[in-house]
């Protein structure tokens, strides 16, 4: 194997050991000596790779940046105007898990709530970086939306950013707590049904009557 394929083979071991100890144990409570010895390492090969556990935790903050907030394709906020539809605004957003990543994404998210509140860095990222990258993604579709026509003027941008930050903590707090399948949602959806369910809501309680889905005419 190349030693350039190799070491990337190794690092991502390492975080997708380092991903499932530190949800199963916590990040303090999880030793590099711990790590290593699930890699298959000595305890110095691991700061070949990363130069401190914390730098583990900074690329997986990272990871789950780009998982969550891919680059965001204004062009296909365009497409919008022809194709008002559920499908039309989630294909704004661009996120797509590789097959059998599921879990992986899952066990980033389990981390960080966990660290949240006691990790000031993890704390940082949720608030500035997670929660209001988020939101403002969705208030510049919606903003384009009324834009176009599609959404009345007078609809209310910040209840439905509102709306979907919370069922964002919603789904969050039933992983936390361990209720439902491996994908908790809510009232049996999981967070693509419950994201999808909130755009198709807002389509037809707020549409404007000539771009009413309900109503191609």
């Amino acid at each position: 194997m190349d030693k350039e394929l190799e070491k990337t083979s190794t690092k991502q071991k390492i975080l997708d050991s380092a991903i499932r100890l530190f949800a199963q144990k916590g990040y303090t409570e999880t030793s590099v000596r711990e790590l290593a010895a699930a890699v298959g390492l000595k305890e110095a090969s691991i700061y070949n790779h990363f130069p401190s556990k914390n730098a583990i935790l900074e690329h997986i903050l990272e990871e789950f940046s780009l998982l969550t907030h891919p680059p965001f394709d204004r062009d296909k906020l365009l497409t919008l105007k022809e194709n008002p539809s559920v499908d039309g605004i989630l294909s704004c957003f661009q996120l797509v898990f590789a097959e059998g990543r599921e879990e992986y994404f899952l066990n980033e998210l389990y981390v960080i709530l966990q660290e949240q509140h006691r990790n000031p860095m993890v704390g940082k990222f949720v608030s500035e970086r997670y929660i209001l990258g988020n939101e403002q993604i969705i208030r510049t579709i919606i903003d384009t939306l009324i834009e176009f026509g599609i959404l009345r003027p007078d609809t209310d941008p910040n209840y439905w950013v509102q709306l979907h930050t919370c069922l964002i903590y919603t789904f969050a707090s039933r992983l936390m707590l361990g209720i439902g399948d491996s994908s908790p949602g809510f009232s049996g959806m999981n967070m693509t049904d419950m994201i999808r369910n909130t755009y198709d809501l807002l389509l037809k309680t707020c549409g404007a009557p000539s771009k009413n889905i309900d109503d191609p005419n």
